[in-house]
């Protein structure tokens, strides 16, 4: 990118707009908003300070054009990218010009002018576009300082502007508080009240923390696998395989996964864990990640399939699932189920309980136009030719001949949340009382998604009043993923679609101890993770909002200065990390 170019969420204002950017003069300053008041028999007024509001930068432009037919597309192509009718309220957009391209700014357009013509005889035009930041600060590049929580550390961020801080801890022990000082102002979450922290219990003991890279844990074994049930009708079968992160459904090598041969139900991998817990647990907390992903189009949108893990009691039948199920007809949208049951059945009837059975948020729901599909196959008929012979007799002669035809289906291209997930799901038995959530992760980044367009979660509880499902113990774990038959399926010559994605990661069991609620918990585990973020103002411990948020007055770094940082809590031999996106004035 030349000094004479910017870039609006990625698009390039030369290349890809075929604009001219002239000189812009940046502001020095946001708009200024001054508070005084008017004193009578006073000799001038009362101040009472100045308010920095947004920031406009004018972006003079030139569009050069051949033609009129030019000049009508370069017009249409702007209105796609300026123009964005369907943005959630508070919607800004990352802009970056060639001259200083450190530095991002965020905003919106809150002038998009008519072009001038700039002489009769040419299609050249000119105009001047006014971008508003809320924020008016800009964004340097993110920046990841490694701190140490037994010293006083001192931090330098770029830029000259105040920045919030992200602050990551990991724990070597069981820890109870922590927190941190920094220009004044503090963070503590916790209690740090020692006498109450005499021989204390935690709440939670991990018993398998399985980040399911191997499949040396799993066995496939069919007398293993026989007492395992889930809803419908179910067919073991086919191969699963690892990576360095996920265990998913092998790759044929053309595109297809190795679900097995084509069968009128669900058919597809079944495993049971090998490894834990060494005893049944009557209270536990159970915690997965899982991915199910399903393509659009004609026959992409029709296909159906499952994943999962189901909770197995100690004779290895399913007592409870947490899972992603493509329910209904083809092209209807999957829905997450979390939901407990009596030993061996298939979660149907009275003798189950569904904590979550749902498509998720309605602000993610897409119900897509019903799509008539015609599908071709080949079919061999007999045709049948009466044939004269010299003696005048008639004969009947048949020979076999293979046609074309067709057949029509029905794809709705139904979608939801759960369509494209990747995420965190839970469920926790402590006695009678039954909790649960569900957390959309970003891929990419494995944390949970910030942006309102992406982001989901959704917990619960229950009190099994009558005691129905208080002996659902846990004695081990199992994993499903399947797809179903579809009519493409059946067909002569097979017609190929794209099979959703499904694969399973990180399985943690915790036995759930009985404590007194006046003892203080525990905020943080060996080796989980706490992100104190500033920017959303809150805390959060392994991707959940964190409960034991104390006083806090969320402080900033100043940009450009020496900033001193200090740490409390049994945090001296932790890992510590500071993130911080440093802004400009």
């Amino acid at each position: 990118m030349n000094r004479y170019e910017f870039e609006y969420c990625g698009i390039n204002s030369r290349t890809d707009l075929h604009l001219v950017m002239g000189h812009v003069a940046l502001p020095i300053a946001p708009t200024i908003s001054e508070s005084t008041v008017s004193i009578p028999n006073k000799y001038g007024n009362e101040y009472y300070g100045t308010s920095w509001e947004s920031k406009v930068i004018s972006i003079p432009c030139t569009m050069p054009a051949v033609d009129y037919e030019t000049y009508v597309q370069t017009l249409q192509n702007l209105t796609n990218v300026f123009v964005n009718l369907d943005d959630d309220p508070g919607t800004e957009y990352p802009l970056v010009f060639g001259f200083n391209p450190d530095v991002t700014y965020y905003g919106h357009f809150t002038q998009i002018p008519t072009p001038n013509f700039m002489s009769e005889t040419v299609t050249d035009v000119q105009f001047t576009l006014k971008f508003t930041m809320s924020d008016p600060r800009g964004f340097l590049p993110k920046q990841t300082i490694a701190l140490n929580g037994g010293i006083d550390n001192k931090v330098t961020p770029a830029g000259n502007a105040p920045t919030e801080p992200i602050i990551s801890i990991i724990p070597k022990q069981t820890i109870y508080y922590c927190g941190y000082v920094l220009n004044g102002g503090q963070v503590a979450i916790g209690t740090d009240d020692q006498d109450e922290l005499a021989n204390p219990t935690p709440k939670y003991e991990t018993v398998v923390n399985d980040p399911m890279n191997t499949l040396a844990n799993w066995t496939t074994d069919s007398k293993a696998i026989s007492p395992i049930t889930d809803n419908g009708a179910i067919k073991a079968q086919g191969t699963l395989s690892s990576t360095s992160e996920v265990i998913r459904v092998k790759s044929n090598g053309d595109g297809t996964r190795a679900f097995g041969k084509t069968v009128a139900s669900w058919y597809g991998p079944i495993a049971r864990y090998t490894k834990g817990p060494t005893t049944s647990l009557s209270n536990y907390r159970v915690e997965v990640f899982l991915h199910h992903q399903k393509w659009t189009g004609t026959h992409n949108g029709r296909a159906m399939a499952r994943v999962g893990y189901l909770i197995l009691n100690p004779d290895g039948q399913t007592i409870g699932r947490l899972e992603i199920e493509d329910y209904g007809s083809s092209g209807c949208a999957p829905r997450l189920f979390i939901q407990i049951q009596k030993p061996g059945g298939k979660f149907s009837g009275s003798n189950h309980h569904s904590f979550c059975a749902s498509y998720g948020n309605k602000a993610l729901r897409n119900n897509g136009k019903n799509q008539t599909v015609k599908l071709a196959y080949k079919k061999t008929i007999t045709v049948k030719t009466k044939k004269k012979g010299k003696n005048g007799k008639t004969t009947v002669v048949s020979q076999k001949k293979t046609i074309t035809k067709h057949r029509t289906v029905k794809n709705y291209e139904n979608t939801d949340v759960f369509s494209n997930f990747y995420g965190k799901l839970w469920l926790e038995k402590n006695g009678n009382d039954w909790s649960w959530g569900v957390t959309r992760y970003n891929v990419k980044t494995h944390l949970p998604y910030k942006d309102k367009k992406y982001a989901y979660s959704a917990s619960g509880k229950w009190h099994d009043t009558a005691g129905k499902y208080s002996g659902l113990k846990l004695g081990g774990m199992g994993i499903i993923a399947m797809k179903h038959q579809i009519t493409e399926d059946t067909l002569n010559p097979v017609i190929k679609y794209h099979e959703p994605y499904l694969s399973l990661s990180n399985l943690v069991i915790k036995k759930v101890n009985s404590v007194k609620e006046t003892k203080p918990q525990p905020i943080a585990n060996a080796n989980d993770e706490i992100i104190i973020n500033t920017e959303d103002q809150q805390v959060m411990v392994n991707g959940e909002m964190s409960g034991f948020q104390a006083s806090t007055d969320w402080p900033k770094l100043n940009g450009g200065k020496v900033n001193e940082m200090m740490f409390a809590g049994d945090i001296a031999d932790a890992d510590i990390q500071l993130q911080l996106t440093p802004k400009v004035k």
